[in-house]
């Protein structure tokens, strides 16, 4: 039996410490056995010690070069002493090595196969890990050994490592590989140094520091290393999946997903098949589909968003009515005729199918799906063996959900109620008085109010943009209707029905009737013809008759995969309307930071159709900081030239943008403070008091209030309007008009307006100046 070596360029054990083979600890151990044990295998060992002391050369050292051939017959009693009768040389992985060294000289089969590569080398680092890892894990183990055995230190070791192997058969396990070193004496050259035990367990000694202390040239090793090796795919995938669930977190949430789901053919022992899970939490207590867990998703990953809303609904409802697993050994259209939601499985060309619902505590919290490309490779089999991780299933399913109430509350505080830190401070103080009071006295917490707060209003609208929706709209389904007559034209010369014709007729009258402003329904209509009449007739066609499949397939270029209809033009002006409010948002966002520095205030935003913003500052809301009317007049400063930054920010992309969309600047003045409160309900801050809330009805009313007499609306593109009420508002903010007119951000002229009356509110007033469109965005700090 040629010994099975490591590359001699990677280990060069003989340097490290003298190692010999050697059978005497081995027979001593039996020898102990005879004397003590009296059993039906004391015969046996008792026949292996009579046979080794007819070769005196087998019971001290053993050369290096002595050639263990010539021993085969010994070896083979040491083994069969060793491992049991069942032990397969054929199936069965282990060997016998020199002590220390990568040398095994008697090994079964399986092992040689599994542990040679190149030039019958012995493939001795584990997969991902350094060459110099290995070299000192090695003197780790070797210097455990000697402490244990000379100084009987209670060093715990683990004398087995974990390999990544490839099998013959192209599959990639694990392994773990133990080195029993049981029948290895270690015997010391010389004189034993001594050693303090406070020094071992008082702090950690490096490999390093061992070797300054114990010089491995003082010792020798003899005897042999049992090396025995057991098949741990399983259960390394199980801890894998532990450390995912332990781990997962908002950022690394689809990776962990992923990783799971390389792992469970794994832990099934089947490594043709798929595995997909999606969690399934709940918004508001109804179940919600998450995209980003369906990419690859053999059920739900089709690119048709509202036919895959629709397949996931038909799941629930199915799951609802049987909540146990669907098992599809062999996928044809008979076998899947009842589950709708099923029916692109074949199109994937998936022939075995397993839908597994995670239920816990009768709660649905997701799915497993297990597929297959060839027939019968799934049965009810694998489910028994996904029961040892079912909890881990459900602990990360339960994660997901945390995760996602996470994004939510968070997209909540920083969309609707952001408790900014110049606020927070007081919820804070009031949560922990609330703490301190005794159980049996608390009460609800109530309002918590700032008062005396100068409110700031502003206003950054998309001009026009209801009517720019409406033309995208119209477009689109004029396209679409348009594209529809084309194709029922091409099947009408390839297949002769009435129908078509009839459809074709219901498709032009509507295109001739299509108004320039869509009339109240006429989009609903339009659509569910689209998708009841003629959607349904062209995928009938098509799919029994191949030669129409270019036609469908033409069709479907143009229509969007999300949506089920043409929707570029309305995509374009989404776009776009998104880019604007972005730039808006992200440059508010950034001076939110600024304005902060000078004293705190809280600012919060709002989504319209462009972006609304209220400012409050004032003593109460600063919790250490002594308030002067300069930072309130600071304030209105910055909030006018930052209006006309944002004016020229969204003008300089219009170019940029599909539609070319303006935006218009408005300032609501308020110089009385006034109070607001939290309130719970609702979760943002109100005005209190009759005074105050006519602030806010004024707030709601202006923003399409038109100049007296004139019909003409008070916000214009490329202008700043500031509404006010009484002259002394006007005259501070003609100060900070006339001051960013000299610096040429606003221009020269300044209109002085009466504004119409509004429902309950009457008597305001404007301001309206002209942007200097063409400069650079200007620097707001203050």
């Amino acid at each position: 039996m040629k010994i099975l070596t490591a590359h001699q360029d990677l280990f060069n054990d003989d340097k490290v410490i003298q190692s010999n083979v050697s059978f005497a600890p081995f027979l001593r151990f039996l020898q102990n056995k005879v004397e003590h044990e009296k059993d039906g295998r004391t015969v046996f060992y008792q026949y292996i010690l009579d046979k080794f002391q007819d070769k005196p050369e087998l019971l001290g050292p053993i050369p290096d070069e002595m050639n263990m051939d010539e021993y085969r017959s010994y070896l083979d009693l040491v083994i069969a002493a060793i491992f049991p009768v069942t032990v397969d040389t054929k199936k069965d992985i282990y060997g016998i090595s020199i002590p220390y060294k990568f040398s095994v000289f008697y090994y079964s089969e399986m092992f040689k196969q599994l542990f040679t590569g190149e030039n019958d080398f012995l493939s001795t680092v584990p997969h991902g890990i350094s060459i110099s890892r290995v070299k000192r894990d090695k003197k780790i183990w070797l210097y455990k050994l000697i402490l244990d055995r000379h100084y009987h230190f209670p060093i715990g070791y683990a004398n087995d490592i974990i390999h990544t192997i490839d099998t013959p058969d192209g599959l990639r396990k694990q392994v773990k590989v133990n080195i029993d070193a049981r029948f290895v004496d270690v015997r010391v050259k010389g004189k034993l140094p001594k050693l303090d035990y406070n020094q071992f367990c008082t702090r950690q000694m490096s490999v390093d520091t061992l070797e300054t202390i114990l010089p491995l040239e003082n010792f020798a090793l003899e005897g042999f290393a049992i090396w025995t090796i057991e098949d741990v795919t399983q259960s390394e995938a199980v801890n894998t999946i532990k450390g995912l669930v332990m781990n997962m977190n908002s950022t690394n949430e689809i990776e962990s997903y992923r990783s799971l789901e390389r792992m469970i053919p794994t832990i099934l022992g089947i490594f043709d098949i798929t595995a997909h899970m999606v969690p399934f939490p709940k918004v508001n207590g109804k179940p919600v589909l998450e995209e980003q867990f369906t990419t690859s998703d053999p059920v739900l990953g089709i690119g048709n968003k509202k036919q895959q809303q629709l397949f996931f609904q038909q799941m629930l409802d199915f799951l609802q009515k049987r909540p146990e697993p669907l098992i599809i050994p062999e996928v044809t259209e008979e076998t899947i005729a009842s589950y709708p939601f099923l029916k692109y499985l074949s199109i994937k060309k998936i022939r075995s199918f397993i839908l597994f619902p995670i239920i816990h505590k009768k709660e649905l919290l997701g799915v497993l799906e297990l597929a297959a490309s060839r027939p019968n490779a799934l049965s009810e089999r694998p489910l028994w063996q996904l029961q040892g991780i079912f909890p881990l299933l459900v602990l990360m399913l339960n994660r997901s959900i945390n995760i996602l109430e996470g994004r939510i509350n968070e997209v909540i505080k920083d969309q609707f109620t952001a408790l900014q830190p110049s606020v927070e401070w007081k919820f804070t103080d009031a949560a922990w008085k609330y703490l301190l009071t005794p159980e049996a006295e608390r009460k609800d917490i109530g309002n918590i109010g700032f008062e005396e707060v100068y409110p700031l209003f502003g206003a950054v609208d998309i001009r026009n943009s209801s009517i720019e929706q409406g033309n995208a709209i119209r477009e689109d389904l004029e396209e679409q209707l348009q594209l529809i007559n084309d194709t029922l034209q091409k099947v009408s010369n390839a297949i002769h029905l009435p129908l078509l014709e009839e459809l074709q007729f219901k498709t032009k009258d509507i295109l001739d009737h299509l108004h320039n402003t869509l009339l109240a329904g006429e989009e609903a209509k339009i659509n569910e013809f689209i998708d009841q009449e003629i959607q349904p007739v062209l995928e009938h066609l098509c799919s029994n008759n191949e030669a129409l499949t270019p036609v469908l397939q033409h069709y479907y270029s143009y229509v969007d995969q999300r949506e089920g209809h043409v929707y570029h033009h309305r995509r374009e002006y989404e776009e776009s309307l998104a880019r604007v409010n972005s730039a808006i948002n992200k440059y508010l966002e950034k001076e939110r930071q600024y304005i902060q520095q000078s004293f705190p205030c809280y600012f919060e935003k709002y989504r319209t159709d462009g972006v609304e913003y209220t400012i409050y500052i004032g003593q109460s809301i600063a919790q250490d900081k002594k308030f002067d009317n300069l930072y309130l007049r600071n304030l209105r400063l910055w909030q006018l030239s930052s209006m006309a930054n944002i004016a020229r920010i969204t003008h300089k992309m219009i170019p940029d943008l599909k539609i070319p969309l303006q935006t218009t600047q408005m300032i609501l003045m308020h110089s009385a403070p006034i109070t607001i409160s939290f309130r719970n309900d609702e979760r943002r801050f109100d005005v209190e008091g009759a005074y105050n809330i006519r602030y806010e009805i004024i707030k709601k009313r202006i923003d399409k209030v038109h100049v007296k007499d004139s019909g003409e609306r008070l916000t214009q593109p490329g202008m700043i309007a500031i509404v006010y009420s009484n002259v002394r508002e006007m005259e501070e903010y003609k100060k900070y008009i006339s001051f960013l007119q000299s610096k040429n951000i606003l221009l020269p002229e300044l209109e002085m307006l009466d504004l119409e009356e509004l429902q309950g509110v009457s008597g305001l007033k404007a301001l309206r100046v002209k942007v200097n469109l063409e400069g650079l965005p200007i620097d707001t700090k203050i």
